[in-house]
Parts: C-alpha cells; structure tokens; sequence
C-alpha cells in the first residue's frame, strides 16, 4: 500500500484541499509535494488506488498526475510493473546547480546595479533567523522550505526576474529532494546559515565580487553533499535498482 503522511484518519495530519483547487490541481499538489518532501520515497511504487483514496478523489485525476510527474521526471513509470517514484539523479543535481550559478551570478549583478538599501535584504535576515530558530528548535523539516524563501527572495530583490525563477524551480526538483536529505543534519544547516549570513553581508556592504564568489561555492558544497548522502541512502539514487524495479 502507498504511505502518505496523512489519511482521513482524524488523529493524523491532512493535506486540506485549497478553495481554488479542482481535483486534478489538488492531486499533482499533493502527490508533488510528497515526493519533494521524501513523503513518498525514491523507488517507492505507487499505487493509484491507494492515492485516490487517501485523497478522496477519482482515479482520473490521479493517473494524470502520475502522467504529468513522469514529465517532470519525479515519477518512472514501467510498462507491466507500475508507477515508481524515480530516484535522485546526480547528473539532473549537476545541471540544476550550474544553472543556479549562471543565473544566480546576473541575479547578484543586477542587485549590485539597482543599489538595493540595506533596509531592503532585512527579508534575507529575517530567513536566515527563521532558519536558525527553527534549527535550534529541532524542526529541521521546515529547512528546505526556508532555504527556498531565502533563494526566491534574492531573485525578488533583483526584481524582473520572475520567468528566470520559475525556471530554475523546474529544473531544480532532484536538487530539492537532496536538499531534504541533507538537511536532516543540523551541522549542515549550520554551514549553510554561516555562508548564507556572509552573502549577505556581502551584498550589504556592496562587495560583489566577493557576493558573487560566496555563492558560487555555496552552491558547488552542495555538490560534495551528494557522495556521503548516496553512502547512507544507496537505493534512493540512480543506479541502485530495488527489488520492486527488479521484480519480472
């Protein structure tokens, strides 16, 4: 049976549906969202019975969600064995953080040439305190949803940017999964509050040069996450098969 993180149990957490949500957008929400989250795990088989009726739904809406994923590369779906959530794939986190520093060297740019005040990356620290908190807090799950306030709002800062933000979320999604496996650890997310502090004084002081090669080697850590995270979680990556992928 497919395990999500709720039911209609009353006693577990459920994932409300939203007002201006039809079947077919609450569906994909969900189902992405477990999968971004590591909710529902890489290799895990899916079962659309099971989904629809944790979700209340029909069967359609689901079976097109499952369609739209495999798309997006989050799901494999395997003729006469079923729908699988796919692995983390090193080559797709590869290209995600390359374009994170392409794109993310003309975002720094475009903030040194705007002259953006001071009081204005108050949005940045006031991220990295709730990143903190809620280390110290122990509820480290909240992390990558911080860590992502943090990135969206350096591209708010550079303004006009929104088509490249959206882009970078799309091909993201595997570096997204990484990012949950990784900051399940609080030394991590101490260093990445440590570097993501000294961004920003960097960029408060107008140093962007030194913004510029702050964030290149932010992004490059998160490459050397990925061989000490595939030791301790073989089969979620790309090229470790599972049992159920083997099964004739």
């Amino acid at each position: 049976m497919t395990q999500l993180p709720f039911s209609r149990d009353p006693g577990k957490r459920m994932i409300l549906r939203r007002s201006s949500e039809d079947a077919r957008q609450y569906t994909y929400r969900v189902i992405k969202n477990c999968i971004l989250e590591l909710f529902l795990t890489p290799g895990q088989k899916m079962n659309e019975i099971d989904l629809a009726s944790y979700l209340n739904v029909s069967r359609t809406p689901v079976h097109e969600t499952f369609s739209r994923l495999s798309r997006e590369n989050l799901i494999d779906i395997i003729p006469r064995k079923g729908a699988f959530v796919s692995k983390i794939d090193t080559g797709r986190i590869e290209h995600a953080i390359w374009l994170h520093k392409q794109l993310g060297v003309s975002m720094i740019h475009t903030i040194f040439i705007k002259n953006v005040k001071k009081q204005d990356l108050e949005t940045l620290y006031y991220s990295l305190c709730q990143l903190d908190d809620t280390m110290y807090q122990g509820n480290l799950n909240q992390a990558p949803r911080l860590l992502n306030n943090y990135y969206h709002q350096l591209y708010v800062l550079a303004g006009d940017m929104d088509l490249v933000w959206d882009a970078l979320q799309k091909n993201d999604l595997d570096l997204q999964r990484l990012l949950h496996l990784a900051t399940s650890s609080s030394t991590v997310i101490e260093g990445f509050l440590c570097e993501l502090n000294d961004l920003t004084d960097a960029l408060a002081n107008r140093d962007n040069d030194k913004a510029c090669l702050i964030y290149n080697n932010h992004m490059s850590r998160m490459l050397l996450l990925v061989p000490p995270l595939k030791r301790h979680n073989p089969d979620f990556f790309a090229g470790s098969p599972t049992a159920a992928f083997a099964l004739e």
